[in-house]
């Protein structure tokens, strides 16, 4: 039986992921039965939306062998895609169970964050996401097999018969570094946050700005239109949609809080009375 490193790690950032947001979940007064079963769907859904994303993003990978975009533990998912299945699937099933959508969001997304970051590690051992040509003394190497080694082949960038790919930026580790910090930041944030779903409004702000410029290091993702004169490529202006959509709700909405807050405040009141 073959034990693919990358859907361990899958299986391990899920498994992390859900018993970190359940346990969340529980403490900020969430029954138990609610959070697994958010969890459950969440899970579900983002492995489909990953899986679904990565498929139509890279058609011509399974053209000869359709049945394989079944074989996710091989690896190739795309996170947007897990993330927009999932967000809806979970807010579906929230609005259903009469649950605050937004309150559910800002307790589960900092454990989304720690799951993405374990994925990114299945991702490296996987050598796939990887980066450019790196000449720094923490560029790493792929072996034969893996994408990146396919990718540099391919490219004429090292002959056949090679043992590894040419050195490249390890932007999967960058990334899982990168999560982690948004875990600790989120999770530190969530008690003082203002109004629900700031903090699921800060990780998306967080990690698309993240992303978009860890993109610019990332190989294996071709461009696909030009804003400003850049070439970018999908995940990089959905990172940028995302960045700039979050921001401006992020402000709206914090803006709208501030005011809400002034009217019902005491000393607005008794100016009132005064007049």
């Amino acid at each position: 039986m073959t034990l693919y490193s990358y859907g361990v790690c899958i299986a391990l950032a899920f498994l992390v992921a859900i018993t970190t947001a359940a346990a969340r979940a529980r403490r900020y007064g969430w029954r138990a039965e609610a959070a697994y079963d958010i969890c459950l769907y969440a899970m579900l859904a983002s492995l489909a939306g990953s899986r679904l994303l990565y498929v139509l993003e890279n058609p011509h990978e399974f053209a000869s062998a359709p049945w394989e975009a079944l074989m996710v533990w091989k690896g190739g998912l795309s996170y947007y895609g897990g993330v927009i299945a999932a967000v809806i699937a979970c807010a579906v099933y929230m609005r259903i169970r009469r649950l605050s959508v937004a309150e559910g969001f800002d307790l589960f997304i900092p454990s989304v964050a720690l799951g993405h970051a374990i994925g990114r590690i299945g991702c490296f051992f996987n050598g796939c996401c990887f980066g450019t040509l790196c000449a720094l003394p923490f560029a790493v190497v792929f072996p034969e097999g893996s994408t990146a080694y396919s990718s540099h082949l391919e490219a004429g960038i090292i002959m056949p018969g090679s043992m590894y790919s040419m050195p490249v930026h390890p932007t999967q580790l960058y990334e899982a570094l990168m999560e982690l910090g948004a875990f600790v930041i989120l999770s530190l944030f969530l008690p003082r946050k203002k109004f629900h779903g700031q903090v699921f409004l800060l990780y998306f702000v967080l990690y698309g700005a993240g992303r978009f410029l860890l993109e610019f290091l990332r190989a294996d993702n071709p461009a696909v239109a030009f804003v400003g004169g850049t070439a970018m490529n999908v995940p990089q202006l959905m990172s940028l949609a995302a960045l700039i959509v979050s921001t401006a709700v992020l402000v709206w909405v914090g803006a709208q809080n501030k005011k809400r807050v002034a009217r019902c405040s005491p000393a607005s009141t008794h100016r009132k009375d005064r007049i």
